[in-house]
């Protein structure tokens, strides 16, 4: 095969081409390799005029590329993605705006500790820095991104680039896992790869980290002497899989989740508490315990709204980061370690200490249940009572994605009972408007097989109601409910609160049937009486449906 072919290039300047001579294994083809290597088949994104070579391999890679209508909706939808195929989400953008736009999204991987590559072109080298209003003229673009990112960097070679892949893969295994991005200079980006293929295969990505033996016996020693032990387990838990389930079953010990945790055990389980670290109920139980086992956790100030969880007894805290586990609570015991390698550690160090004792007695949680569900209904009863209509009609491994709406943090954050892991797409700490459709997109290509249903506020919505067409061109199975009062509604009582006369809140809205109808999708309107109906049908339409629910 011919190492070289005519190609038209992207220069700075718009109706600039020209055809001349490129090799077909450029810096471009090699980094996308190294991606696909990892298991990595789809990104996201928008091509751009600087973007082209990335494109050029992708169907030859067998990657799968999605086009959504906002870069935006790009990197959330490749946050979904990740969450439920457990890789990297990818996303190409084109220079100057189209990374700018990407950044909301890689903000909430930051936040939420989750894995995503972004790759973007630069300007050719030494074009950098020059104010000579060029195409896509960004000041400083790496830098930009690095005060968002784990890590942003503009690369010299494409040997550079493949480096920074691997480094990030095996970062993302045995690290706090956050988003990376690169940057690599058009003229690098066209030539040929300075990299050959071996340099592109994957690299072994080593064991979960085990703790130190004198820890995990430090910590073995205060969960043994518990009595009243509870677990507080975090995204970090996930890593631990089923054998969290045991080590719960094991102490008898409840498991309460963050919302990245949620599902870390099955949520029907006797033993788990759900996803309810917000509520002061859940913060006298887990006061009144005599140990608390933390898991993968900063124990982040926007989950616990300004509870106290302190317990009577020791503080264990596990993490693959040790300053995460200094965060916001103070450990009694420290056990640095990667929870897929430290959870059965613990279980063979508490089931040596038990081998002579008899198993711990059931522990009677009811109580605790009922005052936790009594709190969550008081807070929004019709929330309360619209997730569990829905939660009642749709099949158990059903994925559902939520924004900051009050609808999910009030409403399904409590009462969807999450079976597995990565079931609600939500980011607490980012908190951010727009993101439930774009990730129910990315949750639905990752996961075909599965039912995805996007749950979301009418303001919410609006953020992001471009990607319904995105869903409706990928011929998605995928249900839409808009929860509509009349704008932002959460925000509008912040004021009355506040005794500001409610301004910038009430908002127009569209006929949201016939919108749906207008990008191809099936509208259904509803109301509470007819809710659970409305949804079984959009539930059974096939392609994208937009359920309007007015309260």
């Amino acid at each position: 095969m011919s190492t070289e072919s005519t190609i038209t290039t992207a220069p700075e300047t718009p109706g600039a081409g020209a055809d001349v001579t490129r090799p077909e294994r450029t810096v471009a083809t090699a980094v996308l390799e190294t991606l696909r290597g990892y298991g990595i088949d789809t990104v996201f994104g928008i091509p751009g005029t600087h973007s082209l070579e990335f494109y050029r391999p992708l169907r030859s890679l067998g990657i799968r590329a999605i086009t959504t209508r906002h870069e935006q909706g790009a990197s959330y939808g490749a946050d979904g993605w990740s969450q439920v195929r457990g890789l990297p989400g990818v996303v190409i953008t084109t220079s100057g705006p189209g990374l700018l736009n990407s950044l909301s999204g890689a903000a909430t991987a930051y936040a939420e500790s989750r894995p995503m590559i972004l790759l973007s072109p630069g300007r050719p080298v030494g074009h950098d820095f020059r104010d000579i209003g060029s195409l896509h003229e960004t000041k400083n673009p790496s830098a930009a991104v690095n005060a968002i990112v784990g890590v942003s960097r503009r690369v010299t070679s494409g040997a550079e680039a493949v480096t920074m892949i691997h480094d990030a893969m095996r970062d993302f295994a045995h690290s706090r896992p956050r988003p990376i991005h690169i940057e690599i200079p058009l003229d690098i980006l066209e030539t040929a790869a300075d990299v050959p293929e071996s340099a592109t295969a994957p690299r072994p990505l080593g064991e979960p980290t085990p703790a130190p033996e004198h820890d995990i016996a430090a910590a073995v020693e205060a969960l043994a002497a518990s009595e009243r032990p509870v677990i507080l387990a975090g995204g970090g838990s996930l890593a631990a899989g089923p054998r969290l389930l045991e080590l719960a079953e094991l102490l008898e010990a409840p498991v309460i989740t963050t919302t990245n945790g949620k599902g870390a055990i099955p949520e029907k389980h006797r033993l788990s508490l759900g996803a309810d670290l917000r509520l002061s109920t859940a913060h006298e139980f887990m006061r009144s315990a005599d140990a608390l086992l933390v898991i993968g956790s900063k124990v982040g100030e926007a989950e616990l709204w300004g509870g106290d969880i302190t317990p009577q007894g020791p503080i264990v805290r596990v993490d693959i980061m040790r300053d995460q586990m200094l965060c916001n609570l103070s450990p009694d015991v420290e056990v640095p370690g990667n929870a897929a390698a430290v959870v059965p550690q613990l279980l063979d160090g508490l089931r040596a200490a038990a081998a002579d004792a008899a198993p711990r007695p059931e522990r009677d949680l009811r109580s605790v249940f009922e005052a936790m569900d009594e709190e969550g209904r008081r807070w929004a009863p019709d929330l309360a009572a619209l997730n569990e209509t829905i939660m009642e009609v749709v099949p158990d491994d059903t994925i559902l994605a939520g924004d900051s709406s009050q609808v999910t943090y009030m409403g399904s954050t409590t009462f969807f009972r999450a079976p597995q892991p990565h079931s609600l797409l939500y980011m607490g700490t980012y908190a951010t408007l727009g993101y439930g459709l774009p990730a129910a997109v990315g949750a639905k290509l990752a996961a075909p097989e599965r039912p995805v249903v996007c749950l979301v506020g009418d303001g919410a919505l609006m953020f992001s109601i471009q990607e319904l067409m995105t869903a409706v061109e990928l011929n998605l199975d995928l249900p839409v409910i808009c929860v509509d009062n009349g704008g932002y509604g959460e925000i509008r009582q912040n004021m009355l609160d506040r005794d500001i006369d409610p301004l910038a809140v009430d908002l127009a809205q569209p006929d949201w049937v016939k919108l749906a109808e207008g990008f191809g999708a099936t509208g259904f309107p509803a109301t509470m009486d007819t809710l659970a109906e409305t949804v079984q049908k959009a539930l059974a339409t096939k392609g994208p449906s937009l359920v309007h629910l007015k309260i």
